[in-house]
């Protein structure tokens, strides 16, 4: 098994994740594996999806473990400079959807325990910087730790199933002053319906 697919199962299986010591390209018959493995995982998370899922956006999906593999080296491999950080760790370049929000979140969602991985690293540096905005433009996955991206949001609210799936994490997470913003409040309201004092007796004290 190649290196980027070994790092998908040990991610999706344990968390516990290797790396190549060194930048290599990755084959075509390796992002072939990967997008398979990427397609199965999606599969078994939609078992799980507050309703009728996204459809797959394979690309996405290989984008967002492609970026959380190098993202990972860069944290581990500090020897690696800003050239390489900047030709590797590339943003999204398709369509925004609600299908992409969902499959590049197979990986994405590893996105704020990345960032706590790099938290050693100054606030300036260009790795945190590069997490920090990736977070940013998918707020599905950077919930927590993303900052107001009111457009990729409004996407996210768009679609039904998915604003569902993104109040849950709102509401696991506990994030007060997300939950009272005027987009999220009436989501935030309904998830909890009358047991909204047992669930999160804090949510709506302001």
């Amino acid at each position: 098994m190649s290196r980027l697919n070994q790092f998908l199962s040990d991610l999706w299986e344990n968390g516990k994740v290797e790396v190549a010591n060194e930048v290599q390209a990755f084959t075509s018959s390796e992002l072939e594996e990967a997008q398979r493995k990427l397609h199965t995982y999606y599969l078994q998370d939609c078992l799980h999806f507050p309703g009728t899922a996204p459809e797959f956006d394979a690309t996405a999906a290989l984008w967002s473990a492609q970026y959380l593999y190098r993202a990972t080296q860069f944290i581990l491999l500090r020897h690696l400079n800003e050239l390489e950080l900047q030709e590797q760790l590339l943003p999204w370049a398709g369509h925004k959807s609600a299908a992409a929000t969902y499959s590049a979140d197979l990986c994405l969602r590893h996105l704020p325990t990345l960032l706590n991985f790099a938290k050693g690293l100054s606030p300036a540096d260009v790795l945190v910087l590069n997490l920090k905005k990736t977070a940013a433009d998918w707020p599905f996955s950077g919930v927590g730790i993303a900052e107001e991206n009111v457009h990729a949001e409004e996407l996210i609210l768009s679609h039904p199933t998915l604003a569902l799936a993104y109040v849950d994490r709102i509401i696991a997470k506990r994030l007060q002053s997300k939950a009272q913003q005027a987009a999220i409040h009436p989501w935030v309201a309904a998830a909890l319906g009358d047991h909204a004092n047992q669930l999160w007796p804090e949510w709506n004290k302001h």
